[in-house]
């Protein structure tokens, strides 16, 4: 008897319930359609309150989080979708009438699909809480000097070079790497291009780059970098910001902080940047990264116009790089974009590469000078060229200029100063005669031998290469020096020492006689003269 009282308990379960409870859709047809009516003013409601405060943090720049887009995105679906039932033609046939059981079908589905998406409702209405909407984004304070322009004209020189540091920050053994270069050459083109391509190809988790500049206002540094981590410092101190940044930067899994335009006096401990561990950390860390142990990895990419500088700040001698100027070619043709159409004007067929090629292969120089150039005419075009053929810094840009007489200033001995305006003056002089001259002129003081001496010019030429003052000796051992470092060195050279320097003499329509009376080195080139003057100009 239990067992038949089991069954029939069992086969009502099975049969009847189902069947009561698909014949309440139809006899709830109305409860139903009102519910779903009053949901979705409910949801609707919520779904503009939260799209207010979405537009409210787009204008405040920040993010919208995922959860919140995609509720909504859910929300607009539902009211939607509740919406066309409501507006369904089949409710208008839902009555009783002859044809009742068509009428009794479509009041069922309508009745279900009600009924479906009211609980649907409820459901996203249980989710619509957030501690949040939005979240400001790491920003890219990264900031355009004349990197907009050169970067969409592809220059094969410097592709190569940002191939090679790319190479560099993924090698285990580079923690901190360094790029050198003359002031205008494009470093912080080429780095502000390294942070670009590691953020597209996500080769960190963050990439931030600040400008340092040789007075560095460390609470301006500090707050460039926090920005680009979304950090916000409550402490007031420099030292405190520091030891938060340093917490921050570390927390990190892995993260690439570029410091563009490092100077002596710059310390990275002040403004937060973690310094590379000593060698044996650094062993470990490779050891942990070859087998596969979690660590998080920071690494810093520096700028500077002194190669000493960044071995200053722990740049291993391997990981340095010095960024070339362009060559001829490539300053003909970036000289060429920048000025556009109005190159191929007849008249400056001759005139435009001599202006291109003053400009010296120094990028800087090369966009200012074209910019200026623009649509300009010919006699704009002419005396800009006596301006960069003139040994006065006058057709200069001054920025640049500016910063290689620093350069000059910062020389750490005067033998080294020498050495550099005399090796401008003296053109394709090789080591050996230079050292003649030098110790003519009495250079080095205090030192009577050819041996030492030769050493000390040795270690001169070295210093002034890693400051870019001078260019590497060719294999014959000539002295090598851009065309515009050598135009500042012997305008300098002019200022501070008296000495005049002519290349053309065909230049001269009449003898500078009060420049020769005040210097204290006359040097003429391409001068065929077989005879001394009888007396001096006075």
């Amino acid at each position: 008897m239990d067992v038949l009282i089991q069954f029939t308990a069992e086969l009502a379960k099975c049969t009847i319930v189902p069947i009561v409870h698909e014949a309440g859709y139809s006899l709830l047809y109305k409860r139903n359609f009102k519910k779903l009516e009053n949901r979705v003013k409910e949801l609707d409601a919520a779904r503009v309150r939260w799209d207010h405060s979405v537009q409210d943090e787009i204008g405040n720049g920040k993010e919208i989080e995922t959860d919140v887009v995609n509720w909504l995105k859910d929300a607009n679906e539902l009211i939607e979708k509740a919406n066309k039932l409501r507006e369904d033609p089949r409710r208008a046939n839902v009555r009783c009438s002859i044809n009742s059981f068509p009428n009794l079908i479509w009041r069922h589905q309508l009745s279900r699909k009600a009924f479906k998406i009211s609980e649907n409702i409820f459901e996203i209405q249980g989710k619509g809480k957030f501690d949040r909407v939005g979240y400001l984004p790491t920003l890219d304070q990264i900031t355009f000097s004349y990197s907009s322009t050169t970067r969409r004209l592809k220059l094969e020189t410097r592709e190569l070079f940002i191939d090679k540091i790319l190479k560099a920050l993924l090698d285990l053994n580079a923690h901190n790497i360094g790029v050198y270069g003359l002031d205008g050459a494009g470093k912080t083109t080429v780095v502000e291009e390294i942070a670009e391509t590691t953020k597209h190809k996500k080769m960190f988790d963050a990439v931030v780059m600040a400008n340092v500049s040789r007075n560095p206002d460390i609470e301006r540094i500090q707050m460039e970098i926090a920005e680009q981590l979304n950090l916000t410092f409550i402490e007031k101190t420099i030292v405190g910001r520091a030891n938060r940044l340093r917490q921050r930067i570390k927390a990190e899994k892995t993260i690439l902080v570029i410091l563009d335009d490092i100077w002596p006096t710059f310390e990275l401990e002040k403004v937060g940047i973690p310094l590379g561990d000593d060698r044996t950390s650094r062993i470990q860390n490779k050891q942990n990264i070859e087998q596969n142990v979690k660590q998080n990895v920071c690494k810093l990419l520096m700028t500077s116009n002194n190669k000493d500088v960044l071995l200053e700040k722990e740049v291993e001698e391997e990981f340095t790089f010095r960024l070339e100027l362009l060559g001829e070619l490539e300053t003909w043709h970036l000289f060429q974009f920048m000025v556009g159409d109005k190159v191929k004007d007849t008249s400056l067929q001759s005139l435009a590469p001599q202006v291109a090629q003053k400009c010296a292969g120094l990028p800087l120089l090369i966009v200012t000078v074209g910019r200026g150039l623009k649509n300009k005419d010919i006699r704009v075009w002419e005396d800009a060229l006596r301006q960069l053929e003139s040994n006065s810094h006058a057709g200069m840009d001054m920025k640049t200029y500016s910063t290689l007489e620093l350069s000059y200033n910062l020389l750490v001995s005067q033998a080294m100063k020498d050495i550099f305006l005399l090796s401008s003056t003296l053109q394709d002089i090789d080591t050996e005669y230079l050292l003649k001259v030098a110790m003519g002129l009495n250079i080095f003081k205090d030192i009577n031998t050819v041996y030492h001496a030769r050493n000390t010019l040795h270690s001169i030429i070295l210093s002034l290469q890693a400051s870019c003052l001078l260019d590497k000796c060719n294999t014959s051992g000539k002295i090598q020096m851009n065309n515009y470092v050598r135009d500042v060195a012997v305008s300098i050279a002019l200022r501070d020492q008296h000495v005049f320097v002519k290349e053309k003499l065909s230049d001269l329509k009449e003898w500078p006689t009060k420049d020769f009376r005040e210097s204290s080195q006359i040097i003429l080139y391409g001068c065929n003269v077989r005879k001394l003057p009888e007396r001096c100009w006075i």
